[in-house]
């Protein structure tokens, strides 16, 4: 072969080397979306095989971050040393944090404790599940048989056994029975 055929050939197979591997970075796109997303989630945590917590919510997705987003109500069960059901909560949202290994439960919270016959109502609360315990710093409302009372900011046990109002906003109000 001659070298100006050897060239050509050279100067015809660089071009088409380079727009191949151009081709190939166009073709490279970002992904923002999420990592995974499951659906119809009904899960169990426990503790030396005993159930403590049950989680039931429709949607997870879970983001590259490993946070993760329900974005449709999310229910809690909280079971106590004998596995009987002590505390229900539900949100109407929740997310978990997972550098912080914390759950925020948004938009209508409701906790209610079963032995006691309290519920505590407000927007949004924090779960540590490490700790155990819940908080918030929105306004909340708790109901007891007897009374009615508001505050602002919670810190309670995650089943809501003890909880402390930060300020309490309102009187108690002692009645005969509050309708549920």
């Amino acid at each position: 072969m001659s070298d100006l055929r050897k060239f050509l050939l050279l100067f015809v197979l660089i071009p088409l080397f380079f727009s191949c591997q151009e081709e190939k970075k166009s073709n490279n796109l970002h992904y923002d979306g999420p990592k995974s997303e499951l659906t119809d989630i009904d899960m169990v945590f426990s503790d030396s095989a005993k159930s403590v917590v049950r989680m039931v919510t429709e949607t997870q997705i879970t983001l590259y971050s490993e946070d993760r987003v329900y974005p449709k109500e999310m229910k809690l069960w909280f079971y106590d040393k004998l596995g009987n059901v002590s505390t229900q909560i539900r949100g109407d949202s929740a997310r978990f944090f997972r550098q912080k290994n914390q759950y925020r439960l948004m938009g209508h919270v409701k906790i209610y404790n079963i032995k006691k016959s309290e519920t505590l109502t407000t927007d949004e609360f924090t779960w540590v599940p490490d700790e155990k315990r819940i908080f918030t710093e929105k306004p909340v409302q708790i109901r007891t048989n007897t009374e009615l009372f508001n505050g602002i900011g919670l810190d309670a046990a995650q089943d809501f056994s003890t909880y402390s109002l930060r300020k309490v906003t309102n009187s108690m109000l002692n009645v005969e029975s509050l309708p549920q």
